[in-house]
């Protein structure tokens, strides 16, 4: 007996498509397109294991439609073909979407630490090219001052007015600074959280690594108990012909029994017949023999 039937490998196969072509669909969106795409890409798990569950009632669908009690030695093995189906398209389809499940986190995660990366670094641009922008026109604007007041004599007043705007240009300076600090260390927190999630992602791997030995044991496992309960239906199949050979037999010898009993009393019947006679035949010398004393 076959350790898997046909319509087995095909579900599996089925299963095993669906799984790498979502793999790849997942490994070739760009992250331009990552955000479009979300919605289908999040249901894609939701689908392989869906897939893994219409697998398990589709085997013992059909292991229960063709049982029947009357005919056991055929109808056990498709039993068993139906429960082989749902366990192994169960299996697969809960492994894949794990394993699909942990891809594609990790692949929104990284889209999103980039994105908190690039909206960062876009800021610090924006802020320094505003700085660039607006140290010229000060600096415009100190000197046509200083000339507008050296040309009227109001040199003493045109000084002090450059110096409070030397110090206005100053704090400003200072505030943008202070904020290129805090951007600064704000890119320095996310690259932490990007380390971090790098070493989560990794951990995760490695769980994963680790659950895979497990559940091919526990396939294994399985796989040794269908065998096992193969050998045991073998050994019924064997018992039930042994024991229809032997009421064959039996059969037989009631029907050479009967016919046997049927000649002996086709036998007694003749000889009843026979009896009968005889018996006759002596009535009928008697009458005569008391007719001849009575003349």
């Amino acid at each position: 007996m076959e350790l898997l039937d046909s319509f087995t490998i095909i579900a599996c196969c089925v299963i095993l498509v669906a799984f790498i072509a979502a793999w790849l669909y997942v490994a070739n969106t760009s992250d331009d397109d990552l955000p479009k795409r979300r919605k289908w890409i999040d249901q894609l798990p939701s689908i392989i294991s869906t897939l893994g569950v219409l697998g398990t009632f589709l085997g013992i669908t059909r292991g229960l439609v063709s049982f029947n009690t009357a005919t056991l030695d055929t109808s056990i093995p498709i039993l068993l073909d139906g429960l082989k189906t749902a366990f192994f398209t169960s299996l697969l389809g809960m492994t894949g979407s794990m394993i699909l499940n942990r891809i594609v986190s990790a692949k929104f995660d990284k889209e999103q630490k980039k994105s908190e990366i690039e909206k960062a670094a876009r800021m610090i641009i924006d802020a320094m090219n505003a700085n660039q922008k607006e140290l010229p026109r000060l600096l415009k604007d100190s000197n046509e001052n200083l000339v507008s007041t050296l040309s009227k004599d109001e040199t003493v007043k045109v000084i002090r007015q450059d110096v409070e705007q030397l110090k206005d240009d100053l704090e400003e300076i200072k505030g943008l600074s202070q904020e290129l600090r805090d951007i600064a260390k704000g890119l320095a927190g996310l690259n932490q959280e990007m380390k971090n999630a790098l070493a989560n992602i990794s951990t995760s791997n490695s769980s994963i690594s680790e659950e895979l030995p497990r559940l091919r044991a526990v396939a294994v496992t399985a796989t040794a108990s269908l065998s096992a309960i193969d050998n045991n239906v073998h050994d019924i199949e064997e018992a039930v012909s042994t024991i229809n050979t032997n009421v064959s037999d039996v059969t037989e010898r009631l029907e050479t029994d009967l016919e046997e009993v049927k000649s002996s009393l086709s036998s007694i019947y003749e000889r009843q017949d026979e009896i009968k006679d005889a018996i006759a035949e002596i009535d009928i010398h008697s009458d005569n023999d008391e007719e001849e004393e009575g003349w």
